[in-house]
């Protein structure tokens, strides 16, 4: 074999077509929650994740202020609930208890751990707010995932161009399929060593749990393809046949790698086509990457008819594959991220967009390629040699880039898991004592909140089934904003759920939980306080100029204001919404601004319409600092809420 194939199978040790991350079971709820004062002993402690959990590799310990464990039997599945762990717990007296936990991922692996507390008649005070862990995998995980990658890439590329781009085998790097087979193999072995040591576990006890189902489901066929391969070097009338199968058992492990990663963790009705969007994906850089390399080392030193004949219809082909490659990378990309502004304001956002870059690259050079350097195969290889090296070693980057963002949890679950780490949560029970009630509202910040209710019987603890359950809100210090309700939607046995915009502002509120049960209706009242979100501004100072303050809002969105001239005396306070694209966001209602100095009640300014999302307060500040209150509510219900503080 030349010394350039072995050039060739590094750089496609890079190019691997893996997946943009795996899994992470990160922490998105508990029961008790996060900082929630009990009046009663809980008798286990409920933690649901983002993704599905392994139970006999999952620890979990719930200690008291002087820690002494108080969970009994470990962790434990919930029947029919996967993304669920229950701890039993002992005696619980009144006091402030620690939760520690540390999960495997069932779908791939990955570790996560993290704390959080709860108090039983106290507060639990100064205890540290829920925290989530998630480390860096491995190197060993990471080498192991791009050997993989490396030989299925490689074997898929080589059976489509050796049997179809070239009309026989060519004879040139006859043990390259060799080669991209090992790699193969060693990377799946070394993927099982590497997260038995991650979960810090023998091997032998991973492949009893579905972590090794997964390694086994991607085990067989690359063994099945080496047998393949050696029925092809044993009988060369079988060669051709034997690179076909091989290739395609390559795909079969593919999707079994795909079915033990991040697309297949998801739920829904989105979940089988995200798992065909990476299977796809990762077939076509195979087709694309693994089929270039295949072809350079094919190809050799010297050109023909026949290999130029080759060149061509693999141009073809892989310009099809490119296509595929970044339409199927970019929905995945959109599912990762979740929202615009995450590619900006998240490390894996920018690293998406870092790749999407190269990704662009490689198709410039492809799209050279093309067009100078195949029309020449017949005179020379050079141009087409050069060239498609300078695409592997930018492929090189892009899977460095890839590496990474294994190891880096999806802005969409951080968010997911972050909203509930904050959420309210009150316990509950109606006067006659027949029902306790679990309330939550996540994230607990005005606008759009998701609230669960957990119901019992008051004295069995049995979940309440068969019932209607709604939320009814007031906010008994604003009168003016009338009563709202909330219909909720059966999730599990005594579990409701819905979504919805009814904590509107900040403050306290009286929330009510219905519940009906044929022609007995019982209410649970709630006060519950929505906190002030934490905000996030920005400051943009120039000489001579008024300051610039940038407020991110819910959903991407960004308040800009300024006062003018930004002195004591008389101001305009300008006041422009912007959306999550950029764009000046409509207010159909004249948005409100108020000031204040610390200490006093608010006074509200007259406002005036500039344009669709631009309002101007007119108001009168002597020296000091002042409080500023901006409110509006955009089309789709959402009230935007913003403080700031100035001095002049």
């Amino acid at each position: 074999m030349r010394r350039s194939t072995v050039a060739v199978v590094v750089c496609l040790g890079i190019l691997a077509g893996a997946p943009m991350a795996g899994a992470h079971a990160l922490l998105e709820r508990s029961v008790p929650a996060g900082g929630a004062v009990l009046q009663h002993a809980p008798a286990d402690v409920l933690m649901t994740f983002t993704e599905t959990p392994e139970p006999s590799l999952s620890v979990v310990h719930v200690v008291d202020s002087i820690g002494r464990q108080v969970d009994r039997d470990g962790a434990q599945p919930v029947p029919g609930q996967p993304l669920e762990l229950r701890v039993p717990l002992g005696p619980v007296p009144n006091g402030v208890y620690t939760v520690t936990w540390r999960t495997v991922s069932r779908v791939d692996g990955h570790v996560t751990g993290g704390a959080f507390a709860f108090g039983v008649g106290v507060s639990p005070g100064a205890a540290p707010p829920p925290s989530t862990t998630n480390p860096f995998p491995s190197p060993a995980a990471i080498a192991s995932r791009w050997a993989l990658y490396l030989g299925l890439s490689g074997l898929v590329g080589a059976a489509w161009v050796w049997t179809a781009a070239f009309k026989s085998p060519p004879a040139a790097g006859s043990l390259y399929p060799w080669l991209v087979w090992a790699v193969a193999f060693a990377g799946v072995m070394g993927l099982g060593a590497a997260q038995s040591a991650d979960a810090g576990v023998s091997l032998g006890r991973l492949l009893s749990t579905p972590l090794g189902a997964a390694l086994w489901w991607r085990f067989l066929p690359v063994v099945a393809a080496g047998v393949a391969l050696a029925a092809g070097r044993l009988r060369p009338r079988l060669d051709r046949p034997a690179l076909v199968a091989a290739g395609g058992l390559a795909v079969g492990s593919m999707l079994a790698d795909v079915l033990a990663g991040h697309a297949a963790a998801s739920s829904g009705p989105l979940r089988w086509p995200n798992i065909a969007d990476q299977w796809i994906h990762f077939v076509s850089v195979g087709v694309w990457l693994g089929g270039l390399a295949a072809l350079l080392v094919a190809l050799g030193q010297t050109t023909t008819d026949a290999k130029a004949a080759a060149v061509r219809r693999f141009s073809t082909v892989a310009g099809v594959a490119l296509g595929v490659t970044a339409l199927t990378g970019v929905l995945r990309a959109v599912d990762e991220v979740g929202q615009w502004n995450a590619l900006l304001t998240t490390d894996f956002g920018r690293l998406v967009i870092v790749k999407a870059a190269l990704l662009l690259v490689l198709a410039v050079l492809g799209a050279f390629n093309r067009h100078r350097s195949i029309p020449t195969v017949l005179s020379t290889l050079r141009g087409l040699r050069r060239v498609g090296g300078a695409e592997l070693a930018v492929a090189v980057a892009i899977f460095g880039i890839t590496g990474v963002l294994t190891g880096l949890a999806p802005p969409r679950l951080i968010q997911q898991a972050a909203q509930t780490a904050s959420a309210i949560a009150v316990d509950g029970s109606d006067f006659a004592t027949s029902v306790r009630v679990h309330l939550e509202a996540a994230p607990g910040f005005p606008g759009e909140n998701r609230f669960l209710v957990r119901i019992v019987d008051y004295d069995t603890g049995r979940p309440v089934t068969g019932a209607r359950v709604s939320l009814r809100f007031e906010q008994p210090d604003r009168p003016a904003i009338g009563p709202s309700t909330l219909a909720l939607a059966r999730t599990a046995d005594g579990v409701y759920e819905g979504q919805g915009t009814n904590l509107s502002l900040d403050g306290t509120w009286s929330i009510v939980a219905v519940i009906e049960r044929g022609l007995q209706s019982t209410e649970v009242p709630f006060t519950v306080t929505a906190r002030v979100r934490p905000e996030i501004v920005r400051t943009i100072s120039a000489p001579g100029q008024p300051t610039l303050y940038g407020i991110d809002l819910s959903g991407g969105r960004i308040l800009n204001t300024y006062l003018d001239p930004d002195k004591p005396g008389f101001n305009e306070v300008h006041a422009t919404y912007i959306d999550a694209n950029g764009h000046e966001l409509p207010i159909p209602r004249l948005g409100a601004i108020s000031v204040a100095r610390p200490g006093e009640a608010p006074q509200m300014l007259p406002v005036r319409r500039f344009s669709a999302g631009h309002f101007i307060g007119d108001a009168r500040l002597g020296p000091g600092d002042w409080h500023l209150e901006f409110t509006a509510t955009a089309r789709d219900g959402s009230v935007l809420q913003a403080t700031l503080t100035v001095h002049l």
